[in-house]
């Protein structure tokens, strides 16, 4: 089968992008244990770690009005809930990052992770935090979908609605936005009708595509996916830009014309490849980062030649050489970061096999058609198992991982933009992302 046609099949969302990991029907699953501290029962659920919307407002507007350097503004509100989507700018800086988390509301770490940087940059009078404010500018979303993130509704069936939160916005759709309703709308869980709003990302700037008004009846497929034209290419799966959470990151990340696009997710558990044996249990990754790159990589793609695909399927052909390689060196960067803790649960990072999901914030923005097409160079993060799955359980560790993995990039841009000490070679060495596992 066609890897198109696979992916249409499985509705793009098991093979990474913040997916939660669908089981194997291995007969043998009970020999594969993770290492480490076992996570526990999916059904313990428990986020009063986690700030509520209302929270994560009140400690922004205070470090708003605490710090002379950062600025705080309200770029949009959630679709159901009508919260605020809060976008935070600090630092001096030429090299710019724009940095988005929880674009999926069961992906909650990131935000909070986001928010400690927002304060140390913000107030920190360390050497650090000034190399860093003197060298980088950054534009952070730190909570991009609301309503995913206090979404309630009866998980464990006991006829009381929890506060487990979930992958999608809160938004009906009608006829009246789209020729048809694209395959990432959905009513699940929790039966509230909502997009996955990491598929619904567009590469043409808003000023050249309206979904009322701009597609034709032939650019979709089954009435469900949008393959989209464009430059000569075609961009299956694109977005539509339909939620206002994803036109607000839109605008944002316009406004900034940042130099690097960082966005944090969770994913699903799985092992490290070739890590156990008779002796010892098989390792569990705890974080998995992929880079976006272009044609020049193509022969490094582990998704071509296949079938006589188009590059569209494998690589992002608008993203050239110099931006590839620095985003493959961001992804470098935190490998060796990680694995240079000590510790084997850090140094146990996996990569996806990057293809382009076109509706996402990385293929969809990080060209920067808006911008006159300056690449931008793009990096995704992932930690293991979303809120429900585990709840607020292992989020010391989880919330470490992506400390440091912030942390160590921003010291490493401060210093050489170019990030020229890393090699590209550390991301391909890296094993791609392994047997996935089940909690129990």
């Amino acid at each position: 089968m066609q890897r198109r046609s696979f992916l249409k099949t499985v509705g793009v969302a098991s093979i990474g992008f913040g997916a939660i990991g669908t089981a194997s029907a291995d007969p043998d699953r009970d020999k594969y244990r993770p290492g480490g501290p076992q996570l526990g029962s999916p059904k313990s659920i428990n986020l009063n770690a986690f700030r509520t919307n209302e929270e994560l407002t009140k400690e922004l507007e205070k470090i708003d009005r605490k710090s002379g350097r950062v600025s705080l503004e309200e770029i949009g509100r959630s679709a159901g809930r009508h919260d605020p989507i809060w976008e935070v700018e600090v630092g001096d800086g030429d090299t710019v990052v724009h940095l988005i988390t929880q674009i999926h509301g069961d992906e909650a770490i990131g935000t909070e992770v986001a928010l400690k940087l927002i304060k140390s940059l913000g107030m920190s009078n360390s050497r650090r935090v000034d190399h860093i404010l003197d060298n980088l500018s950054f534009t952070i979303v730190p909570r991009v979908n609301p309503d995913g993130a206090m979404y309630h509704y009866d998980f464990d069936n006991d006829g009381d609605d929890e506060w487990v939160g979930r992958r999608q916005n809160t938004q009906s759709w009608s006829e009246t936005d789209s020729r048809y309703r694209p395959y990432y709308h959905s009513t699940s869980p929790g039966d509230s009708p909502g997009y996955d709003m990491n598929r619904d990302f567009n590469i043409r700037p808003p000023s050249e595509f309206d979904p009322q008004t701009d597609d034709q009846e032939e650019w979709w497929s089954d009435q469900q996916y949008l393959d989209m034209p464009y430059e000569g290419h075609t961009l299956f799966a694109s977005g539509l830009r339909l939620a206002p959470e994803v036109r607000a990151v839109t605008e944002s990340f316009i406004d900034a014309d940042p130099d690097y696009a960082i966005t944090h997710h969770h994913k699903g558990g799985s092992l490290y490849p070739n890590s156990g044996d008779g002796n010892k249990p098989a390792e569990q990754t705890l974080m998995s980062v992929m880079a976006a790159y272009g044609e020049e990589y193509l022969d490094r793609s582990p998704f071509y030649p296949a079938d006589h695909e188009p590059v569209t399927e494998a690589v992002n052909p608008f993203l050239d050489y110099e931006t590839s390689t620095r985003s493959i060196r961001l992804n470098s960067l935190v490998i060796d970061a990680l694995a240079e803790r000590g510790n084997s649960v850090f140094d146990s990072i996996t990569r996806y096999g990057y293809y382009p999901l076109w509706g996402s914030y990385l293929d969809g923005l990080c060209p920067n058609i808006a911008n006159g097409g300056d690449g931008v160079a793009g990096m995704l993060y992932e930690v293991a198992y979303q809120t429900d799955d585990l709840g607020q359980k292992a989020i010391g560790r989880q919330m470490e991982l992506t400390k440091v993995g912030f942390l160590e990039s921003f010291d490493a841009l401060a210093d050489d933009p170019e990030l020229s000490d890393y090699s590209v070679e550390t991301y391909f060495d890296a094993p791609l992302y392994g047997e996935e596992v089940e909690l129990r």
